[in-house]
Formats: structure tokens, C-alpha cells, sequence
């Protein structure tokens, strides 16, 4: 089972905060993140409902069984990924989850507090940053094996 966690792309300074858009830059960060992505089939992905989210989501391009839009995740804490997480399905295996910081750094660091690689997401991302987290179980713990940065 696997979790990719990502903060959305980069976008413009603006209000109000839920209708800002992705800049040029952010755009490009998208679809550098989407040909990163593009072999992986998702059973679900989970997105904020903010502009920039969802406009980070769409330019990934990615193929996905399931699409939710989830209002929760935009002002939702990382107790709001992490109960996601938890009461996932067995039959989602592959799920992608598109949000904000600092509650996708926080999320990863808590779902993946035992991993060597805790100490790459626990202080914050950048956006367009994506964690990979694997799991044995939803249930259990799981292991940041990647962590995808912008190149710029």
C-alpha cells in the first residue's frame, strides 16, 4: 500500500486565500510532478477544494479510479489526514492526497515518524513537494521511501 502526500504547487500571492491560482512557476511544477507520477495508477486521490489544489491536481495529470473533492482539507490539521488515512479502504492501494502545509510535512512526519527519512518533512516542504509513504496496513506505520522536490 501506498501514500503520496503533496503540498500543491506553487502559486500567487492574493485574496481571498482559497482562490489564489498557481503562478507560471507552479504550473510547471505540476507537470514536472506528473511525469514523476505518470506510471502510477491511483485507486483514489483526495484533494483540497481550494483553486490552487485542485489546479495542482489537474496539471499532474495523473489517472485515478476515484476523485474526491474534500472541502476538510483546506483548513483541516494533519489529524485530518491521518484520520483520512486511517479509515482508507482495503481496496485502496494506491492513494494520492493533494493539500496545503504545513499539514502535509506534518502528516508525512507523523505517518512516517520511524522512517530514516523522517527528518526531510519534518520541519516543512516547499510546494510541489511529494512525500511517498509505503504501509503494510493503513492501520500501522508506514516509511517515507521518496520524497520528490521541485528542481528549483
Amino acid at each position: 500500500m501506498k501514500l503520496v502526500l503533496m503540498r500543491h504547487a506553487r502559486a500567487n500571492d492574493g485574496l481571498p486565500d482559497k482562490a489564489r491560482r498557481l503562478s507560471d512557476e507552479g504550473r510547471e511544477q505540476a507537470k514536472d510532478r506528473g511525469r514523476q507520477l505518470a506510471d502510477t495508477v491511483f485507486d483514489s486521490a483526495y484533494v483540497s477544494d481550494s483553486a490552487r489544489t485542485k489546479e495542482t491536481f489537474r496539471l499532474l495529470q495523473v489517472d485515478a479510479d476515484r476523485i474526491e473533492e474534500m472541502p476538510e482539507l483546506y483548513l483541516g490539521s494533519h489529524e485530518t489526514v491521518i484520520e483520512l488515512v486511517r479509515n482508507l479502504s482495503e481496496d485502496e492501494k494506491m492513494v494520492l492526497i493533494v493539500g496545503h502545509e504545513p499539514t502535509i510535512s506534518a502528516a508525512s512526519a507523523l505517518l512516517g515518524s520511524t522512517s530514516a527519512r523522517v527528518h526531510e518533512v519534518r520541519t516543512g516542504v516547499s510546494p510541489s513537494t511529494a512525500i511517498v509513504l509505503e504501509f503494510d496496513s493503513w492501520d500501522g506505520p508506514g516509511t517515507i521511501i521518496d520524497v520528490m522536490r521541485p528542481q528549483s
